[in-house]
């Protein structure tokens, strides 16, 4: 499903991580650990051509994502960012539909139903008429998670879902992870919740001195 293929990224003379190599396969948790700044959010940013790489090649289904237009690329890898990334002038349902509206191209109608949907299933409905001015961080993330949802995308890439989160609202967002789990989402998560990604990961990478190993 996703191939990637001694990948290399450097900024200038400075290396971020080198020719690492790994699959997905369709149903996997794929968790990356390593320590801050080493490189975790930005090979992420890489799949999903947020950034370039600077040697090798990423594969989806066996196209070279290089070749793939953007569009179409980031409907089927979908990210959710650690800080978020929702429009503030926006409510939350506005949020949600937006990306189904302009990019999906689903009537006004449909995307609400779709998105009202969701947000019950998040336990946010309540909010839908609240700015993410009004939301607690971890409502927020929710709400970016289930955005991600919307577009259905077939792999989704979790930046750190959790890092920015008090101990009650870690559990509300991982709660919410692990029910993706469990619906055999593709995920890809970088993280530091080292014994949740345990429980639910078919595979455990760590990112260190610009290597990538294997761990589980």
């Amino acid at each position: 499903m996703l191939s990637i293929k001694n990948i290399s990224k450097s900024y200038g003379k400075t290396l971020i991580f080198d020719k690492i190599s790994f699959e997905v396969n369709k149903g996997e948790v794929i968790s990356i650990i390593g320590s801050s700044g080493c490189g975790k959010s930005t090979l992420l940013k890489c799949i999903n051509r947020l950034e370039n790489i600077t040697t090798g090649s990423i594969y989806l289904n066996g196209e070279d994502i290089s070749t793939i237009d953007l569009v179409k690329l980031r409907k089927n890898i979908g990210i959710v960012f650690q800080d978020y990334n929702l429009f503030e002038h926006l409510t939350v349902l506005d949020n949600l539909t937006i990306g189904l509206i302009k990019i999906k191209n689903i009537p006004k109608h449909q995307a609400l139903t779709q998105a009202i949907k969701l947000l019950k299933k998040v336990g946010l409905e309540e909010k839908k008429d609240n700015y993410p001015c009004e939301l607690s961080g971890g409502q927020k993330q929710r709400v970016a998670i289930a955005r991600t949802l919307l577009m259905k995308p077939n792999i989704i890439l979790l930046d750190e879902p959790t890092s920015a989160l008090d101990k009650e609202m870690k559990k509300d967002v991982l709660k919410l992870i692990n029910d993706l789990v469990k619906e055999n989402m593709t995920l890809i998560i970088v993280s530091h919740e080292e014994e949740f990604i345990k429980k639910v990961s078919n595979k455990i990478f760590k990112l260190n001195k610009h290597e990538l190993k294997r761990i589980k």
